[in-house]
């Protein structure tokens, strides 16, 4: 039997961030009066996948035909009628309406046009691409500091053992094992370590990357005192023994009375931890503000696995890496606090551009990438546990 063609695909025009940011702006700020139109409501009135949408307003490459259905979407609050969504058509538009989509369509394709025009005048190798987060030009030192596991009862753990493996009292050392070659790998002719505690008042003035929560970290809450970072990690204050999250610290937004965010545990038997929360983190290094202090730290291992790999990930860290670049711009200082899928007790690593993934996010630059920043932007989502 032979299978029916598709009809071929609409070619996307040329990536722009001014694009995509300036998408994303109309969704979140086009109707004040309304709720923040959500990227699965444009899904479901383009007829898309959920990943459609995150990708135009993280890449801004898009057919010209998707940017007609955002300009006729945003030209009339009547594209939304109760539970129903949609494009709607040019015979259903008022005058107004469809002077005001023109007018839409027009911005949206010069913004595209203008960044093509910039990148074709741009002198043959000078254009450089965005460094990776765990690239250090400077060529400074790295210091990745992890937590002691203090009641490791392996024979090897013990000092006076023949065979004894310091790497048994490291905690998360699956996360600093990925991290470490990563960051190698980046910096080649850096100096870089990981160690359990900071062993010398030099190691203060290094890029510092810090792994796990403050319960096996002692010397990352002093850390984080100095810092101007609004989350933070400590144990559930919850009186109901039955809820309490044992054996790991929940995140906290400083000034927030609302519930903390939880991982996500199954009703079914056996199954236990289907996602945890991890926390990504870039900050000034208080000691030394020409390096960074990155937190990465999760609720449990999982979630600071996770939040390692979502920029180390050979097949999902270019995207983070795009949409961490398009949200927070040149921000020095941001975070983010994400959902780390479980699946048969492996961690899954985030994808950024997912917005059920992202929970909380912060910058400490105004406007670093469009409505929300200069402050917080927050995007909770309720789980099984009850977290926000």
């Amino acid at each position: 039997m032979t299978r029916p063609q598709r009809a071929p695909r609409a070619p996307a025009g040329p990536p722009s961030a001014a694009l995509a940011r300036r998408l994303r702006e109309l969704r979140e700020t086009s109707w004040p009066d309304r709720a923040p139109i959500t990227q699965k409501t444009l899904s479901e009135a383009f007829g898309l996948a959920l990943s459609s949408i995150s990708s135009y307003e993280t890449e801004g490459s898009l057919p010209d035909r998707r940017l007609r259905d955002y300009a006729t979407f945003f030209s009339t609050e009547r594209s939304i009628d109760g539970d129903t969504v949609r494009v709607l058509p040019d015979h259903e538009l008022t005058r107004d309406e469809i002077a005001t989509r023109d007018r839409l369509l027009d911005e949206l394709q010069g913004l595209r046009s203008l960044e093509a025009e910039i990148d074709a005048e741009e002198p043959p190798g000078l254009a450089q691409p965005r460094p990776s987060v765990w690239s250090f030009p400077d060529g400074g030192p790295v210091r990745i500091i992890c937590g002691e596991l203090e009641e490791m009862t392996h024979p090897y753990s013990d000092p006076k053992s023949p065979n004894y493996t310091k790497l048994l009292k490291y905690a998360d050392a699956d996360a600093l094992i990925e991290l470490f070659g990563h960051i190698r790998m980046r910096n080649p002719d850096s100096d870089v370590r990981f160690m359990q505690q900071l062993s010398r008042p030099d190691d203060l003035s290094c890029h510092l990357v810090m792994l796990g929560g403050t319960g096996l970290n002692l010397r990352l809450q002093e850390l984080l005192d100095r810092t101007d970072l609004p989350i933070e990690q400590r144990e559930h204050d919850e009186e109901d023994e039955k809820k309490k999250v044992e054996d790991g610290e929940v995140f906290y937004i400083q000034g927030d009375d609302a519930e903390p965010y939880l991982p996500e545990v199954s009703r079914r038997r056996n199954v236990g931890l289907i996602g945890d929360v991890g926390l990504f983190a870039r900050l000034r290094n208080p000691y030394n503000t020409t390096r960074t202090l990155t937190w990465c730290s999760g609720i449990h291992s999982r979630g600071v696995y996770g939040a390692v790999r979502t920029l180390t990930d050979a097949e999902m860290r270019d995207q983070n890496e795009a949409y961490l670049g398009t949200r927070f711009g040149n921000a020095a200082q941001f975070a983010i606090l994400m959902r780390v899928p479980v699946l048969f007790g492996d961690a899954l690593t985030p994808d950024l551009t997912n917005e059920s993934t992202r929970l909380y996010e912060w910058s400490d630059v105004s406007a670093a990438a469009g409505p929300g920043h200069g402050g917080a932007l927050q995007t909770g989502h309720a789980d099984e546990a009850g977290a926000r």
